[in-house]
């Protein structure tokens, strides 16, 4: 069945495939009062055909419509304290995938359509599972990840290792848990040689590899290490340096950064000013579950991105859409609105998109569509 949405007031994307992938450009391409046919969960060109009776129609009532928001580092949370053995009816037998579900449905009504959902090593095979449970799901797209934070101290450090490499990553292979597998460790002089180790490993086993950055990381370490590798991204608390944000973007490996991480219980301000002045590209991600973050979703990152890290709205438009899907190697079928690509759309009620800088709390959202199919209608 087409799917034609009809009196859209302006249709607003990073410019894509109009560019090589490589490219650093930050513009926009922004269409006036014209329609959008989906066929198959996909953008197509034209109208549909004269008497067709398979077209559903929408109205945009002149609203605005952008691609769905692309979240790149979201990790699997616990269960709550204060909901663990509630009498309360409506949340007893509430289990991790369900919760887990629940706030996925809330990004969701924000306006975002994908997300990559990291479980962290001590969440076990059974948090694994939940990742895998939940990749089933179509709205929005789950990206499973594994992810491990190496330790400083040797013998639980190698002990992980071991457990990682002998056991982990056999088993998420062969139950196809995951896509990405994420590390991140310490300042110990010999982590490097271990991440590398189960990097590889990952690799061997079809999962695509990423790094994060910690504490006490030397970042020239991670970043070369990414670069050896191929890795989709590096998790960033803080800006790199220009030379090494260089050599990562000739090398297609792009830097997530998280606004909402703080600094002695403040937002902390991260300034990619001399980043995007270089043309360099960045991508950002809520961190939502992870230590000292606090972003509520991808709307309050879009928000953060222009209040706090001084990034213009087309920046932070294409950081969290199309750089976003770069970052989880899916820009070929996502991230911006071009003929070809998977339907992912976000209607907003708003007569021009510039008006998104007045609405940081409250996200104006319509419609959501994922796949071509509406996943959710206020």
């Amino acid at each position: 069945m087409d799917i034609l949405i009809t009196n859209i007031g302006q249709i607003v994307t990073p410019i894509g495939r109009a560019l090589d992938e490589t490219a650093r450009s930050y513009a926009l391409e922004v269409s006036r009062d014209t329609h959008l046919l989906v066929r198959d969960g996909r953008i197509v060109k034209g109208i549909p055909q004269r008497n067709s009776k398979q077209v559903e129609t929408i109205d945009a009532h002149g609203g605005v419509i952008i691609p769905g928001l692309i979240d790149p580092f979201w990790v699997l949370p616990h269960m709550p304290g204060w909901l663990i053995g509630k009498a309360d009816p409506m949340l007893c037998g509430l289990d991790l995938a369900e919760w887990t579900r629940r706030l996925l449905q809330r990004a969701l009504r924000s306006g975002v359509t994908s997300v990559e959902l990291k479980c962290a090593h001590d969440s076990g095979l059974e948090g694994l599972a939940v990742v895998g449970y939940l990749t089933q799901q179509q709205q929005p797209r789950i990206i499973g990840s594994l992810m491990a934070s190496l330790p400083e101290e040797g013998k639980q450090r190698n002990q992980l290792v071991s457990s990682l490499i002998g056991e982990v990553i056999p088993e998420v292979r062969q139950r196809r848990m995951a896509t990405f597998c994420d590390v991140g460790w310490g300042s110990h002089s010999g982590s490097l040689t271990e991440a590398n180790a189960v990097l590889r490993a990952a690799l061997g086993a079809g999962l695509r590899p990423k790094l994060h950055v910690e504490s006490t990381t030397p970042v020239e370490d991670v970043a070369a290490l990414a670069i050896s590798l191929g890795a989709a991204a590096v998790g960033c608390t803080s800006p790199l340096a220009i030379h090494l944000a260089t050599s990562l973007a000739n090398s297609h490996v792009l830097p997530v950064y998280l606004p909402g991480i703080r600094e002695e219980n403040e937002p902390k301000r991260i300034n990619v000013q001399p980043l995007l002045s270089q043309g360099l590209p960045i991508a950002l991600g809520s961190g939502t579950g992870w230590d000292g973050c606090q972003s509520r979703s991808m709307w309050s990152v879009l928000a953060s991105a222009i209040d706090r890290m001084g990034m213009t709205l087309a920046e932070a438009i294409t950081a969290c859409s199309l750089n976003n899907a770069r970052a989880l190697e899916i820009a070929h079928e996502t991230g911006s609105i071009e003929e070809g690509k998977r339907a992912d759309l976000v209607l907003l009620d708003l007569h021009d998109y510039r008006e998104i800088e007045a609405a940081p709390d409250n996200p104006p959202v319509s419609l959501v569509m994922v796949n071509g199919a509406i996943a959710h209608l206020s």
